[in-house]
C-alpha cells in the first residue's frame, strides 16, 4: 500500500500510526504543497493523506484510514473514541493558537511537502486568508508560546498516562499525538513531563520522527 501525505499535516500522522504499531508494509509519498493534480487524479479534490490500497483503490478520510488498517488482520488494538468533552473543548480552543504557532515555522521547515519555493508561497498564500500575515504570527510567539505552556499544563492533567490519553490505547490518542507532535517544532516552548513522555512514546512505537532536531 501506499500513503500519500504532508509531512506537517496532523491527519496524515494519524493515517501513519498504525502502520508500525501494526507491522503493516508501507510505502510512504510526500507530495509537494503545490501538487493539486496529484490527489485530485486520485480522489477528485486536493486533500492528504490518500491510502492507496493494494486493489488500487483509494480511501481519504484519516480516521477512515485507521479503522480500515486497525482492522486488516482481524485483531484492532485502538478502542473507539471515548468521546470525551474535556478533549474535545481542549482542542477547539487551541486550534487558532496552534495554527498561530505552527503554520509560520512549517513554512520555512526542511520538509518533504515545501521542495520549492512555489511549494511554500502555495501553503504561505493558503494560510494567512486564515490567520493573517505569518510574519506578525511569529512576532506575537512569545505571547502564544506563554498561552499554550498553560494550556498544556491543563492537557496533562486530563491525560491517563504517558502511553494512553484515556484508560487503554484508543482512537483518541491516534488524535492526540497527530496534533502533539506538531508543537515539538516550538523551539523555546516548555512542554510537562507526561506530555513530553507521551510525545515520544508514540514517536518511537510509530516510527515517526518528532521535530526537535529543527525546531525553530
Amino acid at each position: 500500500m501506499r500513503l500519500f501525505i504532508y509531512d506537517h499535516c496532523p491527519y496524515c500522522v494519524r493515517a501513519r500510526m498504525p502502520f508500525a504499531m501494526k507491522n503493516i508494509p508501507l510505502e510512504l509519498i510526500e507530495l509537494p504543497n503545490d501538487d493539486e493534480e496529484t490527489p485530485i487524479s486520485m480522489i477528485g479534490k486536493k486533500v492528504c493523506p490518500i491510502l492507496e490500497k493494494e486493489d488500487g483503490s483509494y480511501t481519504a478520510e484519516s480516521m477512515d484510514i485507521v479503522t480500515y488498517l486497525d482492522q486488516l488482520d482481524g485483531k484492532p488494538i485502538f478502542a473507539p473514541s471515548a468521546n470525551r468533552a474535556d478533549l474535545a473543548a481542549w482542542i477547539k480552543d487551541n486550534s487558532v493558537l496552534f495554527r498561530q504557532l505552527l503554520y509560520p515555522r512549517w513554512v520555512t521547515s526542511p520538509l518533504g511537502e515545501f521542495p520549492t519555493q512555489s511549494a511554500r508561497d502555495y501553503f504561505q498564500n493558503k494560510k494567512e486568508k486564515d490567520i493573517g500575515s505569518f510574519a506578525d504570527a511569529l512576532a506575537k510567539s512569545a505571547e502564544y508560546i506563554t498561552q499554550l505552556e498553560a494550556e498544556l499544563v491543563k492537557l496533562s492533567s486530563m491525560m491517563h498516562s504517558s502511553k494512553s490519553v484515556n484508560e487503554q490505547l484508543s482512537m483518541d490518542d491516534i488524535d492526540i499525538f497527530g496534533r502533539l507532535r506538531s508543537i515539538t517544532l516550538i523551539k523555546s516552548l516548555v512542554i510537562p513531563s507526561k506530555i513530553r513522555a507521551y510525545i515520544n512514546h508514540f514517536s518511537t512505537v510509530c516510527n515517526i520522527p518528532t521535530y526537535d532536531n529543527i525546531a525553530k
